[in-house]
């Protein structure tokens, strides 16, 4: 087993996510910042969302992901209206352009994504999966405790 603690390689291994999805995004004319390009995605793949969402699912603060949203929205690739059924809550949506650069997005992640597995079968997949999973929710456990 390498000496390396388990910690070191996740946290190396997202950081070099992070690398290259940035790069590749750049690579490509896209110069967002990296999670610019998330909170874009997630908005994306989870229509209808809110601000409150986003943090949750990419672990920012509320306040950081308002000054992402409002820049994405500067960029005119975001839109956020009030929700009709509840006036306090604002509801985000994509513009035609931030559509057009979540699929980029969603194509430069599957990309970055394969070459990280590259030599891995399906099985070993799965089961890395199934781990991952597992050390997230170990942690979750402990923050609700």
């Amino acid at each position: 087993m390498n000496s390396s603690p388990i910690e070191h390689h996740i946290a190396y291994l997202t950081q070099c996510m992070r690398e290259n999805i940035t790069h590749e995004l750049e690579r490509q004319g896209v110069l967002l910042p990296f999670f610019q390009s998330l909170a874009l995605h997630y908005i994306a793949t989870h229509l209808p969302c809110t601000a409150h969402d986003v943090a949750m699912a990419i672990k920012k603060d509320k306040a950081q992901v308002t000054r992402l949203i409002n820049e994405l929205i500067k960029l005119e690739l975001v839109d956020r209206e009030q929700n009709p059924h509840d006036k306090r809550e604002l509801i985000l949506s994509l513009t035609e352009s931030g559509q057009t650069l979540a699929l980029q997005i969603k194509e430069v992640r599957r990309v970055v994504s394969a070459r990280m597995t590259e030599g891995l079968d399906d099985e070993q997949q799965a089961q890395m999966q199934q781990w991952l999973v597992r050390m997230i929710d170990n942690l979750a456990c402990q923050q609700s405790r």
